[in-house]
């Protein structure tokens, strides 16, 4: 992939988790959680 598209990727990625996450940071280890897992999937190793 371009560095642009996991640049984008990665923006997206926190952008839903900071407006779907309410409670701070102990609520959003979980879903950055489950994120990373996905993007490890996709060939993202290195988020």
């Amino acid at each position: 992939m371009k560095k642009l598209d996991i640049l984008t990727s990665l923006v997206l990625t926190f952008m839903r988790i900071g407006a779907f996450t309410f409670g701070g940071g102990y609520a959003m280890i979980t879903l950055m959680d489950n994120e990373c897992k996905e993007n490890q999937e996709k060939g993202f190793s290195s988020i």
